[in-house]
């Protein structure tokens, strides 16, 4: 049998080269620092397109156009109501003067015939004149006019024009009664036509 031997091994590691200084450099001569520039601000956001109307506002706006259409259809139905009640006003108007101006042409061929007659008297004009008289009477009534009961009532300036006074005791009236009619008075209805002027009876005193 063989025998082995320990032999002991030396391992010698190998010194580290030194490395070279760093070559100082002068204060001096050091570059000078560079300055950070600020940061970059973010781009703004870009705004977001403006959203449409909703439907609601939509339909607002519709129910306002139509409202707009309803009114200017309304104003020019009511001018055109105005011009037609105006023209039907001129119309009736017109009509109504024409027929009571061809009544009036009827008591002016009364008058006429009445002053043509050949030979008439004074009485024949009379009862001429007289006739014509009661056809304006009976025209004027059928539009509605009256005489105003004058005579013999009291004074009521409603209804008279006084243009003169005379003693009660002179001629048999009261005083503040009308004692002469001198142009009579007409109405339609209760609103006063023409006044009656009178003469006017007073006391002795007045």
């Amino acid at each position: 049998m063989t025998t082995r031997k320990k032999i002991p091994i030396r391992i010698v590691q190998p010194e580290l080269e030194e490395a070279p200084p760093s070559p100082v450099v002068p204060v001096d001569e050091a570059p000078p620092p560079v300055a950070e520039a600020p940061p970059t601000p973010p781009p703004p956001a870009a705004a977001p397109p403006p959203a449409g109307p909703s439907e609601e506002e939509q339909a607002l706006r519709e129910e306002l156009e139509q409202w707009k259409d309803r009114a200017l259809r309304l104003e020019a139905e009511m001018d055109n109501f105005r011009k037609r009640l105006q023209r039907l006003t001129e119309e009736r108007i017109a009509a109504d003067r024409e027929r009571l101006l061809r009544d009036f042409l009827a008591v002016a061929d009364d008058l006429a015939r009445a002053l043509s007659a050949d030979g008439a008297d004074a009485e024949a004009i009379r009862q001429g004149v007289e006739i014509t008289h009661r056809s304006l009477m009976h025209l004027l009534s059928r539009e509605g006019v009256a005489p105003i009961e004058a005579e013999g009532q009291p004074f009521d300036p409603a209804w008279h024009e006084a243009v003169g006074t005379v003693p009660a005791n002179q001629v048999g009236k009261e005083p503040d009664t009308v004692a002469h009619v001198v142009r009579p008075g007409y109405r339609i209805g209760d609103r006063l036509l023409r006044p009656a002027r009178v003469i006017v009876a007073t006391a002795e005193s007045q």
